[in-house]
């Protein structure tokens, strides 16, 4: 009996610290399969990853960005200072649907570095196919926090243009992300989140080592669940004798 405490109490243990983060990682990943099981998204602008334009056609859809400069500077980033350039300009834009205006001004910074766009990490536009409908629709992808804000105050604008022109504006934020799963995704697919994002933990986007997540918590999850099965399996058995016992004692 005392083994099969000494057992139990190891188990649990490692069942209660591997639980949540293997909990989570598990939700991420099946959020995840989902959607790219039910959606194909690409960048608009063919062949590039970043949007490295101001105007462009999609199907009969012509997007335009309009620029209005603020006379600002941004603050120099780590990528600028790796390269050595000047700060870019802090401006003002709006987007353009066939001539007509359909969003507020925001502010972003313009980047003057060679590698990336002009709208590198700010902006971008996505195509986006529903497997399951077969409609397309357009997504414009825009951060609204400057660089210098945590991963925990960001926020970023989606505009998504529907294949008869409908037109819809969404504000998602880091804190209320799990509430927009396809938002999650088009912003990590766009380049605009700066950081790896979850849907709605952030642990599949951590830099993997052999202690995490091999050992823990895959492995410490893996052995407290053995134990677990040695456990239930002695106590069946113990179980089992002790109804024999009573037997041949009568």
């Amino acid at each position: 009996m005392k083994k099969i405490i000494y057992l139990s109490v190891i188990s649990f243990f490692l069942l209660a610290i591997s639980f949540s983060p293997l909990f989570n990682y598990i939700r991420e990943y099946m959020i995840s399969d989902q959607i790219n099981q039910r959606y194909e998204i690409n960048h608009a602008e063919k062949g590039y990853d970043t949007l490295n334009v101001q105007e462009l056609t999609v199907d009969d859809k012509h997007i335009k960005i309009q620029e209005e400069n603020t006379g600002r500077k941004a603050e120099l980033t780590l990528w600028d200072e790796e390269e050595s350039v000047p700060p870019g300009d802090i401006v003002k834009v709006q987007f353009l649907l066939n001539g007509q205006k359909i969003s507020t001004p925001d502010e972003i910074w313009l980047s003057n570095r060679e590698r990336g766009s002009r709208y590198f990490s700010w902006i971008d536009i996505l195509t986006v196919t529903d497997r399951k409908t077969g409609e397309k629709e357009i997504n414009i992808v825009q951060r609204l926090t400057d660089d210098s804000q945590p991963m925990e105050k960001r926020k970023w604008k989606i505009i998504t243009i529907s294949h008869d022109g409908s037109i819809e504006e969404k504000v998602l934020s880091y804190a209320q992300r799990s509430d927009n799963h396809l938002g999650v995704k088009l912003i990590e697919f766009s380049g605009t989140s700066l950081m790896g994002m979850g849907y709605y933990s952030d642990i599949t986007k951590s830099y993997p080592s052999v202690f995490f997540p091999l050992i823990y918590p895959f492995l410490t999850g893996v052995v407290g669940i053995f134990l677990l099965i040695i456990i239930v399996v002695q106590l069946l058995i113990e179980l089992h004798n002790r109804r024999v016992i009573r037997r041949n004692g009568r």
